[in-house]
């Protein structure tokens, strides 16, 4: 990562501790377990959303991975889904004094789904998929559209079938987490 890019994922995370307390944004112990947890994790996605890709976040919450891949210098646009207003302010203002190119949606995934689509790929982290809502994103993303979902565990396997079934061809990312990946779904 650039010396630049880095110190912008460093401010980053120094307001994500600071707004911790007040919205509930994270639940890692410090800034260390944040990087090897949360951004580094994130970043896996970087080679699977080329430049200039328009990304709906679904849950946004702390950041992961919308702000950590907008940081990352990848020419990324995003539309942040999160329901919790003081979520939402901190996602705001991050962006805004990083000078990141994030939207922010006061909604949920649903509620975004049914007033837009200008998007080319869509983000899950942290967030429980619902079968319809897979079937939902599935219709929503364009031909070479991009589905990206961070999970581990059994639920890996119910998301992994969930998107074949909705016609994406599954490929699977390590993430440097034992027991958690990065499930890539390509329409």
């Amino acid at each position: 990562m650039k010396t630049a890019a880095r110190k912008r994922m460093e401010s980053f995370l120094d307001a994500l501790f600071k707004w911790n307390d007040r919205a509930s944004l994270t639940a890692f112990a410090d800034k260390r377990e944040a990087w090897r947890l949360g951004v580094e994790p994130s970043l896996v996605a970087v080679p699977e959303l080329p430049a200039g890709t328009r990304v709906l976040d679904i849950g946004s919450g702390g950041g992961f991975p919308a702000l950590c891949l907008a940081i990352a210098g990848t020419r990324l646009s995003f539309i942040c889904a999160e329901p919790s207003l003081r979520k939402s302010f901190f996602l705001e203002r991050t962006s805004a004094e990083l000078g990141l190119d994030v939207e922010v949606e006061v909604a949920s995934a649903d509620e975004v789904l049914r007033k837009r689509n200008d998007f080319r790929a869509v983000t899950v982290r942290g967030v429980r998929l619902r079968r319809g809502l897979v079937k939902r994103l599935a219709r929503a993303l364009p031909e070479g559209g991009v589905l990206l979902v961070w999970s581990g565990g059994d639920r890996l396997v119910e998301y992994r079938r969930w998107m074949k079934d909705e016609g994406f061809d599954v490929e699977v990312r390590p993430t440097g987490q034992t027991d958690f990946l990065l499930l890539v779904g390509l329409r």
